[in-house]
């Protein structure tokens, strides 16, 4: 007898499976690590820890990001309508070398990327300004309360730099669109001329 799935479960699967791809194309944990744009987030990091150390880090977050993500969807909506449609379809069409992803979907990967590390981003900021309040701890919980605030600050203001620093990132990408349609266009030309 077949068990039914129930649509709750069939959601959750859903978005589990389109976020391993997401994380697959990308280049999963090895590539976050080797991202020269996570390092120099973490460098801004250190260079503004005077910022993330204090109460109130989180209002230049919420200031920026919103407009930040406006500009990412709008840089993702210029990439899926450019070049024409053959254009478009040599770019999703699997390549013959061993990898499991197109050239189309590992450049969705870096704006889906870029909207990600955002959103964490400001959900951090939004959490932390709405934990910032005063209550009467017990004693054991101010005591580790301002080293909880530090390594919060430091992960939410993180975020927030590399969701800045991630921005050179998805305009190369754009840029490299740009130039793949370029070498296209140049061989197309070439080609017409050949059947002259």
């Amino acid at each position: 007898m077949c068990q039914e799935v129930s649509p709750t479960r069939k959601q959750y699967k859903g978005v589990f499976t389109i976020f391993k791809r997401y994380w697959g194309a990308y280049g999963g944990l090895q590539a976050l690590l080797r991202s020269p744009y996570l390092h120099f987030s973490i460098v801004l990091l250190v260079a503004t820890s005077n910022t993330w150390i204090n109460a109130g880090w989180w209002e230049q977050s919420i200031g920026v990001l919103p407009n930040l993500l406006g500009f990412t969807l709008g840089g993702f909506a210029i990439f899926i309508g450019f070049g024409d449609e053959r254009f478009r379809q040599l770019l999703a069409e699997p390549d013959e070398s061993e990898e499991t992803h197109t050239v189309y979907v590992g450049l969705c990967s870096t704006f889906v990327h870029f909207i990600i590390v955002q959103v964490l981003a400001l959900f951090c900021a939004i959490l932390a300004e709405a934990w910032w309040f005063e209550f009467a701890w017990p004693p054991a919980v101010k005591a580790v309360l301002p080293a909880l605030n530090v390594l919060g600050g430091a992960i939410g203001y993180g975020l927030f730099l590399y969701a800045l620093t991630s921005v050179l990132a998805a305009t190369m990408h754009i840029f490299r669109i740009a130039t793949m349609y370029e070498e296209y266009q140049r061989s197309l030309s070439e080609s017409a001329e050949q059947v002259e």
